[in-house]
């Protein structure tokens, strides 16, 4: 059994006692019996007709996952759950170590919850009440959805129940809850919405609705714009300011990853932002978040590291690659659903082939006049690759600026363009050539016999153009793919 879920290196340099799997062990423990519960049972009483059902989702960052239903019965749904090892016996009091895995996959985590009912009345649906409860401290309360006095021809009566009409019984952390939303409900935009919760919170700061609503303050304030039609921008803020928020963030509290917090979009808008300089510096922000809350336990690195790749993953754009292959490698892959296994090892693979230090194979291509070409006779320091298509809007822009850069730079600089069209397209790919002179540098087309690879296959082209950065004095190993021609030339240089 896998108790570490990052290097031993890592433990040993975040903590001070040498022996990181008896630290990882306690951790977890600690962690469990902090941060998931055993049981819940939810009574939910309103005047439903008998065969409707409640729904419990849980939030996980901010998106929700089905957990729990159950059926009215006499104006009565109970929602419950008590976890029992496979071993046998309630694990409430039951900790060992030999069942860590186990219970991390099987607990009930604490954090925030959605219930929602949807009343058959009518022709559709109706999303009668949707509301968040929490799951912490007091996992056994009672909710009662009083009968709207509204008019039920107004919109609202029909789609939710105000937070005035669900009384919370048995959990004085929910009513504190219901008073919050109420005051966002009621505040005129989303920044007057976060600072009337974390004022309503401010006297329970170890609270987890205290740091919860503290934490999105922060956010939203190191995020406000100059602009004043923009009341925050994740995407620009300084980092400074995003450093600041990511040093108060205990990344060990399970519960914040069951929860909608602003820290969310925050991370992913900041890591995704224009101003990230390399992706050597997202590397380093994705470490420090899961070196922290790797302290949390494998279960909890995990829920983080799944989130980060996801980011990146669903981007589609291979300036990100770097980084999803750095977590891929660099943590334990626990993470991983297993329907996606095999998926992702072959996204891997294939980012492994074409990452900064893999050696590209000797590429051949025919030029207008049929000759042959090859790499391997490239006789400059640098070869920049050049895949595009004529037909491509982004290439008819690209490519002349590339050729500029060519034409002033090329000696300095020592390097040669071998610039290969992908679509097979003769007629375009040879007008384009001759409008823009570009047959001074090697200008091919797979349009003119068979090459030494399949280019779309080989370099994973989906969209053009698509550019590398080759060392030929390391044997034509890749020094960058994918990003900017300014970055280009600054690697060069």
């Amino acid at each position: 059994m896998t108790i570490v879920f990052w290097p031993t290196s890592l433990v040993n340099a975040q903590n001070e006692e040498p022996d990181g799997i008896m630290y990882s062990v306690r951790a977890m423990k600690t962690n469990i019996e902090r941060y998931y519960c055993p049981e819940y049972n939810i009574r939910v009483f309103c005047d439903a007709p008998d065969g409707d059902v409640v729904y419990l989702y849980r939030q996980d960052f901010y998106n929700q996952q089905l957990v729990d239903s159950a059926v009215f019965k006499k104006g009565k749904a109970v929602l419950t759950k008590k976890v029992t090892s496979k071993k046998g016996g309630d694990i409430s009091k039951k900790y060992n170590a030999s069942i860590l895995e186990e219970l991390y996959c099987s607990l009930i985590p604490k954090g925030f919850y959605q219930l929602v009912y949807y009343g058959k009345s009518g022709f559709f649906p109706t999303w009668v009440y949707p509301f968040s409860v929490i799951l912490n401290q007091q996992t056994t309360f009672d909710i009662e959805i009083k009968e709207s006095d509204s008019d039920t021809s107004n919109a609202k009566a029909n789609w939710e129940i105000s937070w005035q009409e669900r009384v919370i019984k048995n959990s004085e952390e929910n009513s504190i809850l219901m008073t919050t939303h109420f005051a966002e409900e009621q505040a005129k935009d989303a920044f007057d919405a976060v600072k009337a919760a974390a004022e309503l919170t401010s006297t329970m700061p170890e609270s987890f609705l205290g740091k919860y609503y503290h934490l999105n303050q922060e956010i939203i304030n190191s995020a406000q714009s100059d602009d004043p039609t923009v009341h925050f921008a994740f995407s620009a803020v300084p980092k400074e300011n995003y450093h600041r928020v990511i040093s108060q963030v205990d990344f060990t509290d399970a519960r914040l990853c069951h929860s909608s917090s602003m820290l969310f979009p925050f991370v992913e808008e900041y890591l995704l932002s224009d101003n990230r300089e390399s992706a050597a510096e997202i590397i380093t922000e994705v470490d420090t978040i899961l070196t922290r809350a790797a302290r949390g336990g494998r279960y909890q690195c995990g829920l983080y590291a799944q989130w980060l790749y996801g980011i990146f993953d669903k981007t589609g754009d291979p300036y990100y690659e770097p980084v999803m292959l750095h977590i891929y490698d660099t943590y334990d892959r626990g993470w991983i659903p297993e329907d996606q296994e095999r998926r992702i090892k072959r996204q891997m693979d294939r980012i492994r082939k074409l990452a900064p230090g893999a050696q590209i194979p000797e590429l051949t291509a025919f030029d207008i006049n049929g000759k042959q070409h090859s790499t391997n006779e490239i006789q400059t320091k640098y070869t920049i690759l050049w895949f595009w298509d004529p037909d491509c809007d982004h290439c008819q822009e690209e490519t002349p600026i590339l050729h500029d850069l060519y034409q002033k730079e090329a000696d300095n600089l020592d390097f040669e363009v071998f610039a290969v069209e992908v679509n097979d397209d003769y007629d375009r790919w040879k007008a384009f050539s001759e409008k823009h002179g570009l047959n001074d540098w090697i200008n091919l087309s797979t349009s003119m016999g068979e090459t030494s690879v399949d280019y779309i296959e080989y370099f994973d082209i989906v969209t053009t153009p698509v550019i590398l950065l080759i060392d030929n004095q390391k044997n034509h190993a890749i020094i960058a793919r994918q990003t900017t021609l300014d970055e280009i030339m600054r690697l060069m240089k």
